[in-house]
Formats: structure tokens, C-alpha cells, sequence
């Protein structure tokens, strides 16, 4: 791995892979509001729903670990690439399904498109990442997400007044591509080289299941993501059904919950990094709390608003102070398996939370989802206490290990 000193400037590489990460969740982001909205209108119901919400994590559960060790093999950056291309075909397909039917298949290909980024990104990101900046680092990084998550609903909100949804796909399609130029450009000229020990798969997972602290850590990536599924899933149906709110203001909502996001990164990776990971994880859960039951009670525009804007902080903060936590709590033999088993816990929960809040409509009505999702967020709050300090630094200080 490159040497860093502590006051090292991060290098050209990690700017290059954050603006193409962008352009990636941007694409996404732009769609994502209107996404169950157009399942349901090609003939699901909410039950089909949440399962073909749900398999875009299924696959990625089963596809993450072996692709990262296939970028481990053939190269990292060469996988960035293939995966804007593969992001741009997986939108065009979107965008000419038929019938509710078709995005079985596409679910699948896009998934495996996405789980082959994830890992991959991330384990680049760390790699660059100096001494004792972990937490800045990957808060700067991530901070790509929020920007995404920011600017996609406004853009949706413009778009949708003039497009239909299949267009809106197809408009989509073309944000990948323009990533492509920059990385395409630097990379030609980059000298950077990623070196690392092999590590079998098996020991690997042995080293990470025998960690207390990454199964915690494991458990509040699947409580998080299970309760963020409900969200997903059912949001913006309940906000058209039973709050009678346009595709616009519903797409403002994930662009006031996008904003709040991108700004809490970086502040929330400082943070990490002068007092540890500890309290911030735990102020993230709180808050996501109070935004489910918020979220559950009112049909207050404004509250609604104040409630998207906490959800959008604490989905910041816990992302990246998670990120700083794994440096320190992945075992060293573990190597860039504990990324990518990680990245697959969050899928997990984010597949049985699409399903279950599918399920569960069926019987209840959505507040009562939501509620349930602030009781299971609310768990996290007491999970964080089981970390040992002994085995690790980041419940004191998030530090990069030497």
C-alpha cells in the first residue's frame, strides 16, 4: 500500500474515483424517488412491490464477496469502468419494461452491477486514505453519496414536470458516462499501485466471525438498513396514498433528506476522528428514531420536512462513523474480505427489510411499519455498548492502524 504522512494531501486517484462515484448514486438518486411509484403503475401491487425492491440486495448478498475477490485478481480499477457502462444498459432497460414482470430480471442485473462497485470503491478509498484521517477520509468519500442523494430528487423534481417516468430512466442512463471522461483521463496517467497479501476466503470470514466487534458492527449495518428498507419500500407510496402528495413534493422530501446527508460527512468523520465512534453512532440511531416516529405520526408538511432533514443527518454521520469503525475493528487478516462482507451486511437487511415491509402492508398500515422500524432502529443504541475496548481504539478515538 502507498505511504502516507499524516499531513499527506489525499492523491488525484481518490478525487477521480469520488466524482465518478457521484455521477453512479446520481443516476440512482434521480430514479429512486419515483421508482416504487413506477413499479406499482406497470401492475404491481405492494406485495410485488417489496420484493422486487428486495432483490437488488438478494443478489448482492450472494455476489459482493466473490466480486470483490475477482477486482482482488484482475485489478480494481478496471471494474470502475465496466460498472458505468453496466449502469447506463441497467437504466435503459427501466425504462422500456413492458409490465411489472420485466423488472425481476432487470433487478437482478442491476444488482450485480452495483455489488461489484461497492466493495471495490470503498476498499480504494481506504487504501488511499492517510494515517489518522480515516474517519475525514471516508467521510469525504461517502460524502459522493450525499451529494447524489441532494441533487437526484431536485433533479427528479424538475425532470418529472416535463417527462414521463420511462423517460426520466432515460435521461438517467446518460449520467454514468459523463464519470467515465475523468476517470478514463487520470487514470492513463496514474503511477498509484494497490498491493496487498492474499488471504483466503475462509479464513477471512473465520478472523471476522471470531471478532465481537465486527459482529456488532454487522448487526448495526443490518438494523439500519432493514428499518431503511421500510422507508424505501413504502414511503413514497403512503405519501401519495394517505397524504395525497405530488411526485414533485415527495421527491422534494429525498432532496431535503439528500441535503442534510452530504452535509453531515465530512463534519461527522471530523468528529469521529477527535472523539471516536462511539457517541456519534449512538446520536445517529437516536435521531433516526425520532425521524421514524415522526415520520409515523404527522401529516404535517413541515414536521415532515424536519423529519426528512434529521433522517438525512443521521444517515450521514452513522454511514461514515461505520466506515471508521471498520478500520479499526476488522481483524488484519481479514484483508479487503471485511469490505466487502460489510458492505453485504447492509444488503442483507436492506433485502429482508424490502420484503417484510411488503409483508407487512398487507396486514398493517404503514405507520404502524414505521413504528415498528423506530423499534428496531432504537436497538442499535444499546448494540454499541457491547464493542470491547480492549480489541480495539475506535470506542476512543477512530484512528487509522499502522
Amino acid at each position: 500500500m502507498k505511504a502516507f504522512t499524516t499531513t499527506a494531501k489525499l492523491p488525484k486517484e481518490f478525487y477521480v474515483l469520488t466524482a465518478t462515484s457521484i455521477t453512479l448514486f446520481l443516476a440512482t438518486q434521480t430514479t429512486q424517488p419515483i421508482l416504487s411509484l413506477y413499479i406499482i403503475q406497470k401492475g404491481a401491487t405492494t406485495l410485488e412491490l417489496g420484493i422486487i425492491i428486495s432483490l437488488l440486495s438478494f443478489v448482492a448478498i450472494a455476489a459482493k464477496i466473490p466480486l470483490g475477490m475477482l477486482a482482488e485478481r484482475i485489478g480494481r480499477w478496471p471494474i470502475i469502468p465496466v460498472v458505468a457502462i453496466g449502469q447506463t444498459i441497467s437504466l435503459l432497460l427501466y425504462s422500456i419494461a413492458p409490465n411489472y414482470t420485466w423488472f425481476y430480471p432487470i433487478r437482478i442485473f442491476h444488482a450485480l452491477i452495483l455489488a461489484a462497485f461497492a466493495p471495490t470503491a470503498l476498499a480504494i478509498a481506504q487504501d488511499l486514505a492517510p494515517p489518522n484521517k480515516r474517519g475525514t477520509t471516508m467521510g469525504t468519500f461517502l460524502t459522493s453519496i450525499g451529494v447524489a442523494a441532494t441533487f437526484g430528487p431536485f433533479l427528479c423534481i424538475f425532470l418529472v414536470n416535463y417527462v414521463n417516468y420511462s423517460q426520466l430512466f432515460q435521461l438517467a442512463s446518460v449520467i454514468p458516462l459523463i464519470g467515465l471522461v475523468p476517470l478514463l483521463l487520470v487514470r492513463r496517467e496514474s503511477s498509484y499501485v494497490s498491493t496487498h497479501e492474499e488471504t483466503s476466503l475462509l479464513g477471512s470470514l473465520k478472523a471476522i466471525f471470531s471478532s465481537r466487534n465486527m459482529l456488532v458492527l454487522s448487526y448495526l449495518r443490518l438494523t439500519f438498513s432493514f428499518a431503511n428498507a421500510f422507508f424505501i419500500t413504502l414511503f413514497a407510496v403512503h405519501a401519495e396514498k394517505n397524504l395525497f402528495l405530488t411526485s414533485s413534493l415527495i421527491a422534494l422530501f429525498f432532496g431535503i433528506k439528500g441535503i442534510t446527508n452530504m452535509l453531515s460527512r465530512i463534519p461527522s468523520g471530523k468528529l469521529a476522528d477527535r472523539v471516536g465512534c462511539k457517541w456519534p453512532i449512538i446520536l445517529a440511531f437516536t435521531l433516526l428514531t425520532i425521524a421514524f416516529l415522526t415520520i409515523s405520526e404527522t401529516d404535517n408538511v413541515y414536521l415532515l420536512v424536519f423529519s426528512m432533514a434529521v433522517y438525512g443527518v443521521a444517515h450521514g454521520m452513522r454511514a461514515v462513523t461505520e466506515w471508521s469503525m471498520l478500520g479499526e475493528c476488522a481483524p488484519s487478516e481479514a484483508g479487503n474480505v471485511a469490505t466487502a462482507y460489510l458492505s453485504t451486511m447492509f444488503n442483507v437487511g436492506a433485502a429482508l427489510g424490502a420484503v417484510v415491509a411488503g409483508a407487512l402492508s398487507i396486514i398493517f398500515n404503514i405507520q404502524i411499519i414505521f413504528k415498528l422500524a423506530s423499534v428496531i432502529i432504537f436497538s442499535g443504541v444499546f448494540a454499541v455498548n457491547l464493542i470491547k475496548k480492549s480489541q480495539t481504539s475506535t470506542i476512543t478515538k477512530c484512528t487509522h492502524r499502522q
